[in-house]
Parts: structure tokens; sequence; C-alpha cells
């Protein structure tokens, strides 16, 4: 019975009912005691015993914290604990099994122990801190693994309280935290797991709101960890730069180093951005400043600047920084481009940026859009994200002809340039961070766009994957997304309907809510006032002769001083803020406004600016040349507060003229300067989204952008321009972009029809229609995997662009098959009419049919209907011609020659009209596979058994030029197997599957004479026109999207498809 016990499994153990037998008992664990004290010494001889005796401890401990407490008092009263330290004081015992039993035993007991007391009594004694100090065999994985397992264990233990158990501070010595500065040596481990356990003990000591704890990690020489951190970033950055230049995308590992090189990337962002919002100040300042330092500027920021344009970038920079001593832009310009070179532009900035040496990035720019890209899907802190998007996106545009009249190569207008200004104030980047830039945010945010308009794909398909991230980000604020040109126009014209609602709302009044950062005894005093006296300078500023600055900041600030130190709400009543007229030469006035404070429902202060005719003491009022002294009352600064709070009070319901009433003139210029403000502010925005969706659809017309990044430039332009369901409103060069995208795809797929496969073009239509729905309207740009897909598949797409000049013969050894090439050729343009053509109906129709354009057919189908070899087909005398064949040397054979597998409609001689046709028939026809074949005469009459076989319409049926009687014929891979390539790739690998899987072959037929063999190739191409003919109808609805009769036209007849068949037969 107790053995049975004893080889119970230990969690079995742990968490079932107590059992009843002596086992898990004080008397076991004394005796498990005595074994230890028998055996202080471990040797090879007893280092089983003692680690078996170390894990039934641990085991007896954990069930006796739940059911028998005199257990547990046992292990603490005999300082059991102190044991496994003298064990691991032997340095022999700090590697092997003794080492991992001791660590495991330590972790098991911390994390599965309940009572608090207990926890707090294996952190005493100092027990913990001196293991966690030993030097183990590190080397070991295993021991290295149970080591940091613990570090994480303790970890989540800690708190306000039992962290003092570990943190040792006062006294001569520094302060000290070992469990700390042991874990931050392995962040850079090779292994992942380890890394993982050091980011999470490290983030659970930064949320322990203790300053002698936060002091420690902030300060030197605990927090060189963040030095090592991001310099590791920065080195994994560079392994990841590699591996996207070295474009080896031949095998699984190459993509796997690749997706796993990106993960880990990702992750350290994400743990960076974890440590930004814990909201420790010192941390995120010293944080900030190594990643700006390592990582932003070198890896993400300064590689998207060309070599060749730096010296204009540096001019511009230069102007673009407060305080440097350049000229015009027009200047810098010239300098960079007579030759001055880079240090000559960099003069413009003084002599201090002239000395400094300008830095180089240290990946190259698709390494670093990569990075961007999970760099915004990461961050969640606002602050950094919006300092990030200022510098890349922030700047206005420079050099494009939306900016000012159409000019080529203009700057922007001035009321843009104050419209920028403005409306840029908020999202200024510090002065220092904008140095270690190097460039403006102008720079950047033009070389973003014109990566977009260039002619590299991969830097085009990594561009757009980062507006997707940001546009996707839940950090950006809506008002950011607006000044950078990336707001969607739907969420643009709610927040225009709603400024405008606002904007009727009279000036005169501002209720505040409180905000925790005043000091005041009555909630909200202080910011409410600080902001009613912003509005009432605002107001004064705008008076006739406009006011002096310094009087109404002086004012300002008293108001806003006076609010801080508010005891109650009448402290700061009738306080006044004057603004002098002193540019007139009719002698200097002045204006007066007083604030009015009362505290409103709920605990909300209201502050009210309020008119004060009251001119300030000492000074005369401006007469009017018709106004008589006399008709002036008579105002006196010896005026009872109570009676100026009484008369505020009195007019605090405006009555129909209004608070403002005695000054409708100021009001009326202070609104009309402020709608003046908002169209300069809405044509900078309007100019900004303008500049980024013109740069988004001159994309669709990329010849070599691989087709998931189509459909996420597809998605990206839908977010920005649509706005319901009716589709979008889109400017007529929007429309003529678009259009000009539509035909270039419609025109593409039409060549497709006269390829040798043009068979797979309705299949491949069919299959790829809702994986790009659902990309186009749900998912947008997707997860790391996803974004190692498009890579691939731009580095393939890139390939392919080179086989296409050295493909076109089939010859081995002079380039890859060209049944591969055309494959691949035809599977591109199919995704890309796709994703267009989809794009098309949700910007027109604001949707897109669920079901496909054509039928639907998969490799099932074309599996029942196909002709296979060694099958026995019927074979009229009228169809089939004698000839002569071999399939291997020295054996030639007569044999017959036909072409089968036609649909029925087909067969009948004429041009079928496919409208009338239902769908279950319009699928056979669609999945028909049609061949050439070679067979024997069958057993019976009007029969035959199938040799070989060659698709029809990749047969490319020719005379010999030297042999008259030789026809040759083309053997293309047959339909089925191209759709099981699709059906088995990823979307990264599915073209190197086609080179892999896809191989043409060749026949030699030998006719009784010329005029038969001619006959035979006159038969081929007969009826291959003829299915190019169904296949045009089959394509119809796709090649008629946008060209005026609605996307929902259906099946055309034979008359409409004609068009179609006769640009698809032009070349033949």
């Amino acid at each position: 019975m107790a053995g049975r016990a004893a080889r119970q499994g230990f969690w079995s153990s742990l968490f079932g009912a107590a059992p009843t037998h002596d086992r898990f008992s004080v008397t076991e664990l004394h005796q498990l005691h005595s074994v230890l004290l028998r055996n202080p010494v471990v040797t090879d001889a007893n280092r089983d015993t003692v680690v078996e005796v170390l894990r039934s401890i641990a085991e007896l401990v954990i069930w006796g914290d739940q059911h028998e407490p005199n257990m547990v008092e046992y292990f603490l009263t005999e300082n059991l604990l102190a044991h496994f330290n003298q064990i691991l004081q032997q340095r022999s015992n700090r590697r092997g099994n003794v080492a991992m039993q001791v660590l495991q035993t330590l972790s098991i007991l911390i994390q599965n122990l309940r009572n608090q007391q207990t926890v707090y009594y294996l952190f005493s004694n100092n027990h913990i801190n001196e293991i966690v100090t030993m030097r183990f065999d590190f080397e070991d994985d295993e021991v290295l693994g149970y080591y940091v397992n613990l570090l994480k264990a303790i970890s989540l233990k800690l708190n306000e309280v039992t962290v003092q158990f570990f943190f040792q501070s006062g006294g001569p010595r520094p302060a000290s935290f070992p469990l700390y500065t042991e874990s931050i040596k392995f962040i850079n481990h090779r292994d992942p797991m380890v890394r993982t356990a050091v980011k999470t003990l490290t983030l659970n000591v930064y949320g322990i709101q203790l300053p002698a704890v936060q002091q420690l990690v902030a300060s030197h020489p605990a927090s060189s960890y963040f030095s090592e951190l991001t310099t590791y970033i920065a080195e994994q950055c560079q392994v990841l730069d590699r591996l996207l230049s070295s474009w080896d995308v031949g095998s699984p590992q190459a993509q796997g180093s690749v997706e796993s090189s990106l993960a880990e990337v990702e992750d350290l962002l994400s743990y960076c951005n974890d440590v930004l919002t814990t909201g420790v100040e010192g941390l995120q300042a010293l944080l900030l400043n190594c990643l700006w330092r390592t990582v932003l500027g070198p890896v993400l920021f300064w590689p998207l600047i060309q070599e060749e344009v730096a010296a204009q970038h540096i001019a511009t920079f230069a102007l673009a920084v407060p305080g440097s001593a350049g000229g015009s832009s027009s200047s810098g310009a010239a300098l960079a481009s007579a030759g001055g070179g880079v240090r000559a532009a960099a003069a413009l900035a003084g002599p201090a940026a002239a000395a400094r040496p300008l830095q180089r990035g240290s990946v190259g720019p698709l390494c670093s859009l990569y990075c961007f890209e999970r760099l915004f899907r990461a961050v969640t802190d606002e602050r950094l994200l919006a300092v990030l998007v200022s510098a890349l996106l922030g700047g206005a545009a420079v050099g494009g002809q939306a900016g000012c009249g159409g000019r080529p190569g203009a700057g922007p207008c001035e009321d843009q340039r104050a419209a920028a200004a403005a409306a840029g104030l908020r999202w200024q980047i510090p002065q220092p961070l904008l140095m270690r830039l190097q460039y403006s945010p102008a720079v950047y945010r033009q070389a973003l766009l014109g990566m977009l308009r260039g002619t590299d794909p991969l830097v085009a398909a990594a561009a757009v994957r980062v507006l997707a991230a940001l546009l996707q980000s839940r950090a950006a604020s809506e008002e950011q997304l607006e000044l950078i040109g990336l707001l969607p126009e739907r969420r643009r014209k709610q927040r225009q309907l709603l400024q405008a609602l606002v904007g009727d709302s009279p000036l005169n009044s501002q209720v505040m809510e409180p905000t925790p950062h005043v000091a005041a005894s009555v909630p909200g005093v202080a910011s409410a006032i600080g902001a009613a006296a912003e509005e009432c300078a605002a107001v004064l500023q705008h008076q006739p002769g406009g006011g002096d600055s310094g009087l109404m900041q002086q004012q300002q600030g008293a108001a806003q001083q006076a609010g801080a130190a508010a005891g109650s709400v009448s402290v700061c009543n009738g306080t006044e803020l004057n603004s002098r007229n002193s540019s007139g030469s009719g002698g200097g006035g002045s204006s007066h406004m007083r604030l009015s404070i009362s505290e409103a429902p709920g605990g909300r202060v209201a502050v009210r600016l309020w008119p004060s005719a009251r001119p300030q003491q000492g000074a005369q009022p401006e007469q009017q040349p018709e106004q008589q002294p006399e008709q002036q009352p008579e105002q006196r600064p010896e005026q009872q507060p109570e009676q100026q709070q009484e008369q505020a009070h009195q007019h605090q319901q405006p009555g129909p003229g209004g608070p403002f009433s005695n000054f409708p003139q100021h009001q009326h210029q202070h609104q009309h300067q402020q709608r003046q403000r908002q169209q300069q502010l809405a044509s900078h925005w309007e100019h900004q989204f303008e500049e980024v969706v013109s740069s988004l659809l001159a994309l669709l017309g990329c010849d070599l952008l691989p087709p998931l990044s189509l459909t996420t430039l597809a998605w990206l332009i839908n977010q920005l321009l649509s706005v319901g369901k009716g589709g979008a409103q889109l400017s007529s060069a929007q429309q003529a972009a678009l259009a000009a995208a539509v035909a270039r795809q419609q025109a593409a797929l039409q060549a497709q029809l006269r390829g040798r496969w043009c068979d797979a073009l309705v299949p491949m239509v069919a299959a790829e229609w809702g994986r790009s729905r659902q990309a186009i309207l749900r998912l947008g740009p997707g997860s790391v995997h996803v974004a190692v897909q498009t890579w691939m598949q731009a580095v393939l797409v890139q390939e392919l662009g080179w086989q296409q000049g050295v493909g076109g013969s089939g010859t081995p050894g002079e380039g890859p098959d060209s049944t591969a090439v055309a494959a691949k050729e035809a599977y591109l343009c199919v995704q890309a009419a796709v994703a267009v053509l989809q794009l098309q109906l949700v910007l027109s129709d604001g949707d897109i049919p669920a079901t496909p354009p054509c039928p639907a057919v998969s490799e099932g189908d074309v599996r029942r209907l196909e002709v296979r070899e060694q099958a026995q087909i019927g074979l009229a005398s009228s169809q089939r011609m004698h000839c002569s064949v071999c399939f291997s040397r020295g054996q030639e054979r007569s044999a017959l020659f036909a072409v089968e597998g036609l649909p029925t409609h087909v067969k009948a001689g004429t041009a079928p009209d496919l409208s009338l046709v239902k769908p279950a028939v319009l699928q056979q026809v669609a999945a028909a596979a049609p061949v050439c074949l070679v067979a024997d005469p069958g057993s019976t009459p009007e029969t035959g058994l199938v040799l070989s076989v060659a698709p029809l319409m990749g047969a490319d049926a020719a005379l010999d030029q030297h042999h008259p009687r030789w026809l040759h014929v083309q053997v293309r891979p047959p339909l089925r197997g191209l759709l099981k390539v699709l059906q088995a790739s990823h979307p990264g690998t599915v073209l190197l599957n086609m080179q892999k899987h896809l191989v043409s072959g060749h026949w030699v037929l030998s006719f009784p004479d010329g005029d038969r063999a001619a006959s035979a190739q006159q038969h081929v191409e007969e009826w291959a026109h003829r299915m190019r003919a169904v296949y045009c109808q089959l394509l119809h609805p796709l090649l008629s999207i946008g060209a005026g009769d609605g996307s929902d036209a259906g099946l055309a007849g034979e008359g409409s498809a004609e068009p179609a068949v006769e640009a698809a037969m032009a070349d033949e």
C-alpha cells in the first residue's frame, strides 16, 4: 500500500484528496531530513539519493501547505532551506543533476505555496539571495533554464513587501538588487526561453512602486542594461537585414529564419513598449534615449534617405531647425546641386552642424521598413507613437504639384505653410530628438512616399505595409492621422461635422472638467482659469489694432497663478485681463475682460469671460468724434467687488444680445479669423491626404508588385476613401488613376487569354475571389507570417522579371522552363486583376459580391472530366488521324492523333451563347480540360486506348521547317496539376512550387505527307480558337467591370463578348 502511494504521480497526489497513508506525514518529512543530515557532502555515491530526497521534500511541503500545517511548521523550524544552500556551497554541486534538482525544488515551492507566511519565510534569512548570486554552470543549457525559471518564479511573487527581502539598501555600501542585476545579464542569450524569462522578470520589477527600487534600476550600473538591450535590438535588426538582402527563398529553413528573426525584433520592440507603459519616468527617459541613439536613428530613420540626395536633405533640415543660420530653401538646393556636396549643404545649419559627421544607417531601407511596420503594430504608448509618426510623416510636402496651383517643383503655398505650422504645433518633436534625426520630417515623408512611386517593388511593398500598420494602430490619434493625411475619409467627415457643431457654440462660456493636476481647494479651478485666460488673450489679440502680447502673457500667468493658489472660488473672481492698443497713430487704447468663476453642479467649475467697460486706472478712455463726454458712464476702480460679482451673475444666462453684445464687432472678427484658420488647416489636411492617396493609386500600376501587397494596398485605399455602403466620392484625378489601373489589369487579363494557360484563368479567378475579398474588406496587412510571405513573393516576382528575358525558349540549360514562367505570369495577372477590380467594385458600390463573376471550378471537378492515359475512349473515324510517334529512341510506332475532352456545346460546331446555359452546365464547360492525344486502336471499332495526352491550350502545334511531315506539339502540364500546386502552396511559396513541379514536354509526330501534317495543325488551332472564345465569355463579367454597364451585368452573350474575343485572337 505504501509502495503504491510512493509511486503515485506528483501532481495527482498534490491536488487530489488527502490520503490516509503515512507517507504524507511529519514523520516522513523527518526521515527525509535525517537523510540530508547524514549526507552533508554530496559525492558520486550518494548523489542520486540526495536528488530524490530534495524532490520528495518539495512534494511533502507543498502537500502540507494545503492539508497539514504541521509539516510546513517542521520545514520552517528545522530550517531545511539552509540545507539547500549548504549543498550548493560545494562548487561541484552547481552543475549537473544536483544543481538542477535544487533549483527545480525551489521553483516548485515558490510557485505552489499558497500561505503567504510560508513564502515570507522562504524569502527571509537571505538564503535565496545567496543562491541567486552563485555562479552555476551556465554553459549547461538545462542548468541555466532551471536557474532563470527560479528567478522568474521569484519575480512573480514580488510586491512592495516581498521585494524588501531581495533589495538591500542603506548603510555604507550602495544599494543592491541581485535578483535584478543577475537576471539582466541574459537578455541577449541565444535561448529564446531565457530571454523571455528575463523580460518577464524585469517587467515585474518595474511594476513595483517603490522609489528606492525605481532609482536603483534607473541608475548606474543597473541602467547599462538598457544600452545592452538596445544594442541587442540593433544587432537583431542587422541579422534581419542580412537575411532580407540574401534573397534566399528556396529553402524552408531560410523562410523560417526570416520569420523567427522578424518575430524576435517585434517581441523586443513590444517589450520596450511595455517598459515605457510602466509609468516610471526615469526608466522612460533612459530607454528612449538609448532607443534614439542605437535603434531609431541608425535602424529606422537614417536608412530611408538615399545617398545621392543627402545634400539637399541636410539643407532642408538646416532650414527646418529653429535657430539655424541657413538661408532660403532655394539657395540651399542650389548649393547642394552646384557640387558643394554634403559638407557644403551642412554648413547651412551652422558651424556645429557642419563639423558633425553625417551618420549613415546600419541596415538597408527594406529592413528599416519592415522594422517600422512591426514597431507601429507593437507600440501602444501614445507619446512614443506620436513622436515617431511626427518624425516620419509629419512634415509638409515639398516639391509636389498639388501644393501651389500645380507648379512643378513648387513648395507648399504660404497659407499651407502657416496651416502646417499651426496644425503641427501640438506634435512638435523635441529639438534634441530632431537633431538626432539628422533630417527634417518633411524629408522622411518625401522619402517614404517616394518609395511608393519608385521602381523597387520590394521596397514599395514594405512601404505599403508601414502605412497600413500605422492606420491599424489603436494608439494613433485621429488628430495626428488627419495631420499626416492618413485619416480615412469617413472619419474625416465625422470630425468635420463634430467641429462644425462645436464651432457654432458661443465662445463666451466653457465648462471645464476637474483635472487631478490642480492643487486648489475647488477641483479644476486652475486649469479652468488657465484655459479661460488663453481664450481671453486670443479674443483680445484679434481686436482692431492687436494687443500688447507681453501684457496679456503677464496677466494670463497671473490669473493662472491665482487659480493654482485659490482657496475658494471667489479668490479669482473679477480678475481682469487687459490689452493695450499701441500700434495705431491715434493714441493708445485698451480693452478689458473679466473672469467670472462659479461652481457648477457635479463639482465642476464654470469659468466665463465677460467684457469690462471700466478702463485701467490712470488711463483715459478713447472717445469717438461723434460721442459726447457726458454720454459715457463713469466707471471707477473703487467700485465694490460685490457689485461686479452681482452684475456677472445676472448675465450668466445670455439674453437676446448675449454677454458680448457690448462689442459684437470683436466677436465677429474673432470668429472670422478662426474660420479662416480652420479653412487653412482643412486645405493643408486635404493636401496631405491627396498626396498619400495619389501615391497609393500610382502604385496600382506597378508591374512587379507581389499579390499579397496588392491586396494590402487595396485594403489601405479602401479604408482611406470609402465612406459607406454607397461607395466613395472620388475626385476626377482619383477616378482617372483608378480607371487607368482597371484598364491596365483588364488588358493584361485579355493578353493571358492568348497564352498557354488560358484554361486556368477561370479556376484561378474563382479560387482567388474569396481570399482577396476577405483581405480587402476585413483582414488588412496581417501578422509576421504574412509579412514574410509578402517578402518572399516580392523576391520571386522580381526573379520572374529576370526570367522573362531568358526563359522564353524552354531550351534546357538556357533558363527556366517556359511553361512554368507562363504559369507564374498567369497567376500574378489573375491576382492583380482580382485585387484591382475588387477595389473598383468596393469604391463604386461600397461592397464586393461574395460570389465570383465566373463559375467556381475545383481540382476535383477537373479530375472527373479529364481524359486520362490508358483509358479507352470513343474515337470516330472522322475525328482521328494516323501518324507515327516515337516515345523512346529507336522504337517508332503507329498511333492515332485526335483532339478530345471538348465540352458538348463546343463540339456542336457553333460558338455557344453561354448566357443561356444553366449554372451546372456552365461549371462543366469551365471544368473541361480538352487535350491532344495519341492512342492505339481500341479493342472495338471506333475506340482507342490513350497512350499520352497534351493539354490543347498549351499544345502550340507547329510544323517543322525542314521536315514538313513532322508536327511539333508542346506537352504542357495538365490543368489539374497546376490547381494542385495552388491548393497545396502558401502565398509566399506558390511561385517557387510552380517552378519545381510544372515541367513541360515535347512531341514530334510524323504524318504520311505534309498536307496531313498541316491539316492536323489546323485542326488543333481551330479547336483552341473556339475554346479561347469560350474562356473569353466566361471572363466577360470580370472584363466588363468599370466599362459603364455595371459590375453585375452577369454573363454576356456571344455578341457582347465578341470584342474581347477579337482582342484575344488578334495575335493568332
